[in-house]
Parts: structure tokens; sequence; C-alpha cells
């Protein structure tokens, strides 16, 4: 009878954030994650809130509002020092942290079965995205200017992938200039301890996610 009650209570828990609108709530009132916009030196345009991604739509609604889990808070912020102590001038643009797994249900039914199933976790399993223990990210200027990464963000190409940057280097689709920008971006990012994904340049995670998984709750 308890065990019942608690997987009714669990349940109930899950629902009342099974939605974007319903995590924001649930995230505000947990002192567990933070506002990356507070961050000085961080902007924020949340991709998935607006229509200029892969899935044409918005998928985050009313969810406006960029949130990471305080763990990887801090380490951004000492990424932040990593870039500001080799380029003063220069800050962090995030274009997505936390992702409800509301959401990644629906960019995975989008892609599974298609070339571009690798670009996206199998919710199922989860995305580091889901603990707020990933960032979407890019460099920015003084201007506010994104630098050339030579290829953008939500690119599902070969040339965004880190583990293929060699070849385009020696085919020259990609840039000595385009490479040291993403180096820029790598070096402040892992030097604060965030972990590159192979095959995007923007994706940093903040831990493997066997540890994650033994740690952290997902925000569905």
């Amino acid at each position: 009878m308890i065990l019942l009650m608690k997987a009714m209570a669990l349940a109930c828990a899950i629902q009342l954030h099974a939605s974007p609108a319903g995590s924001m709530k649930f995230l505000l009132q947990s002192p567990d994650y933070v506002q990356a916009a507070q961050i000085p030196g961080v902007k924020v345009r949340l991709k998935y809130a607006e229509t200029d991604n892969f899935m044409h739509e918005n998928l985050y609604g009313d969810f406006k509002i960029c949130f990471l889990h305080k763990d990887s808070a801090a380490m951004l912020k000492q990424a932040l020092v990593n870039l500001k102590k080799a380029h003063p001038h220069y800050d962090f643009l995030i274009y997505d942290a936390l992702r409800p797994r509301s959401v990644q249900r629906k960019m995975w039914a989008r892609v599974k079965g298609t070339p571009s199933q690798k670009y996206v976790a199998d919710p199922d399993k989860g995305s580091m995205h889901n603990y707020g223990l990933a960032l979407d990210l890019t460099v920015i200027n003084k201007e506010g200017k994104p630098l050339d990464m030579g290829a953008g963000y939500d690119d599902f190409r070969e040339i965004s992938e880190p583990r293929h940057e060699a070849e385009f280097l020696k085919s020259g689709q990609l840039t000595q200039a385009q490479m040291a920008n993403r180096l820029i971006l790598r070096h402040a990012m892992e030097g604060a301890g965030f972990i590159q994904l192979k095959h995007e340049w923007w994706h940093f995670d903040a831990m493997e996610q066997k540890k994650a998984q033994a740690i952290y709750k997902i925000v569905e």
C-alpha cells in the first residue's frame, strides 16, 4: 500500500510539470536551478522558443527562461573566466540549456529513423539537456555577433562535427579562421571541465551521462 501511494505521488509530481509551462513553474520554485541570463557575460537566445530551429516551430511555448542546474552554472562561470582571460570583449550566447523531456520527445519523434537521429538523444534514455547539465552555445564579439564556426547551430551536417574537422580543414571546406573560432569556445569550456560532444561543435556536457543518471533527476 505504501509503495502504491509513493508511486501515485511520483506520478502526480511528474504530471505537474510534464509540459514546458509546467516545467518552468517547477524550475522557478526549485533552488537547484538558476537562470543563465543572470550570469554577467552570458546572453541568451532560446532557439526552441522561436521557429528558427530544425523543427521550424516554437517547441517551448511560454517556457522563455534559460535554466541550468546550479552545478553546471558554476562550471559555466569558470568557462566565462577562461574566455575573458583570452578574449576580454567576447561573451557567451546560449541557444539551449535545460530542455524538458516533454520537448525531447517531440524532437525524437521527428528524427527517429532518419539520418538526423544521431543529433537528438532518445528521451527514454534521457538527454543531458533534460538534467540541465548540457549547454548549446557559441561565442559572440563585442558587437554581439556570433563568431563564424563554419556551420550554424542545428546544422545537421558532418562539417558541424568536431570529429571530422581535420578532413574538412584539409579540403578547405572549413577555414583556419573558423577552426580557430571553434577552439576559442572549446578551450574555454573544456578548461572548466565541460565535455565536447563529438558531433556538435556547440554542445558541451557538464559530466559523463552515467554520473548524471546516478546523481541528478530528469526534468519532465
